[in-house]
């Protein structure tokens, strides 16, 4: 009787003639993930095993945050063998009373139909095993406590008493890259994580402006970024271009209602020059179509203008409840709520303009010098490794 652990995944399974490099997307960010080498890694029709030889806690930890992964199991694995199946189920059932478990349901699959036993007799021949040894248990096939699983493959039977739920969602890298503009609020990490799990591997850039934004807000954004890479399971890129001389400017000559809507623009300008100058496809960011009243049709439009680049809201239809629920269980929502503002809410003006004119906009952005400002945001561009262990500096880029 040897374990191993079987993973599961489900979307990846109708990919069709694609489905192989999805897979080997998968494999690449478990071992990623969990530190495992390609000889622990077993890939099988429709099946993922691991034959790890480390702390098995730590490896549920990590399999439970890769996306992908619908769901995986520790399973016994025995041979063709009637008596050796009794007594992986028998174990599995004893493990489960242990846990406070008083029914059980035996469920057989047999796809190695070389087996001479069907799964029905299967299913009785070790549900009697199992109410011999364990008297206290009973069968209830309709609502039981515990089901013990139990799969007669060409290569073995295998056996297991508990799924534990993946992420689901397609493995990260499989659907390109995207820079998003991470801010220290609630909405764009979650932002980041929706697509991740949609396979896309992120990066992001903060806009920072000192003095009028101090070093602990740019150290909650980097904090973010730690968890997200926890769930990417490789490093983050983090890019801190300085906004400063872009929010003076525009403050200087623009109403208070539309420095939202040029920030943003500026914003844009400036992310697409970086997500050009390295390789990304597309922009993405945390906006809700009408949460705040920056954020309606008119005005996403404006902001889109200025780019030629694809943006991603991968939250444009998700109410603030619905975020701030998936910001607690991904583990962002506590960070973002530290109170280091960033620059955005320090110069939000009290009431912004909620249908802003293309027009008016850019009449106001002829009175600005557009590629030196923009320039000046690049000049002392900051780039940061974000693992989730740590923070590592990269060299400062004169220019994206």
């Amino acid at each position: 009787m040897t374990r191993a652990i079987l993973v599961r995944y489900d979307e990846i399974g109708i990919k069709g003639k694609n489905r192989p490099d999805f897979v080997r997307q998968l494999v690449v960010n478990i071992r990623r993930a969990t530190g495992l080498s390609e000889d622990e890694i077993q890939i099988e029709w429709g099946r993922i095993y691991l034959h790890p030889s480390g702390d098995l806690q730590r490896l549920r930890e990590r399999l439970a945050m890769v996306f992908g992964v619908r769901s995986f199991s520790v399973v016994l694995i025995v041979p063709h063998e009637l008596e050796r199946m009794r007594d992986a189920a028998v174990e599995l059932a004893r493990r489960a009373v242990a846990r406070g478990v008083r029914t059980f349901k035996i469920e057989a699959r047999r796809s190695f139909k070389a087996f001479p036993v069907n799964s029905m007799e299967i299913n009785q021949e070790l549900g009697r095993a199992v109410l011999r040894a364990l008297p206290e248990l009973r069968v209830d096939v309709h609502a039981p406590e515990v089901i013990i699983e139990v799969e007669v493959r060409q290569e073995g039977v295998f056996l297991c008493s508990e799924r534990i739920a993946g992420p689901g969602g397609l493995p990260v890298g499989i659907a390109g890259r995207a820079l998003l503009l991470l801010s220290g609020g609630i909405d764009s990490p979650v932002a980041g994580w929706m697509l991740m799990k949609r396979g896309v591997a992120v990066d992001a850039v903060y806009f920072h402006s000192p003095p009028y934004v101090g070093e602990k807000a740019k150290e909650k954004v980097l904090e973010l970024g730690r968890v997200l890479a926890r769930w990417r399971a490789e490093a983050l890129t983090v890019y801190v271009p300085r906004f400063t001389e872009i929010q003076v400017e525009v403050s200087r000559v623009a109403p208070p209602s539309l420095w939202t809507i040029l920030f943003r623009r500026f914003m844009h300008r400036v992310a697409e020059r970086i997500a050009e100058a390295h390789g990304y496809g597309a922009l993405a960011t945390g906006e809700s179509l009408g949460q705040v009243a920056s954020q309606t049709m008119e005005n996403l439009a404006c902001v889109d203008a200025v780019t030629r680049m694809l943006v991603l809201r991968p939250l444009i239809g998700w109410d603030k409840v619905e975020i701030v629920r998936l910001a607690r269980e991904i583990g962002t929502y506590e960070i973002s709520i530290l109170p280091y503002e960033d620059c955005c809410v320090l110069f939000a003006p009290r009431h912004p303009e909620t249908r802003a004119r293309r027009e008016r906009v850019e009449a106001i952005e002829a009175r600005l010098d557009i590629p030196r400002l923009v320039e000046s945001a690049l000049e002392r561009l900051e780039v940061f490794s974000v693992t989730e262990q740590e923070v590592s500096p990269l060299t400062t880029s004169p220019s994206a």
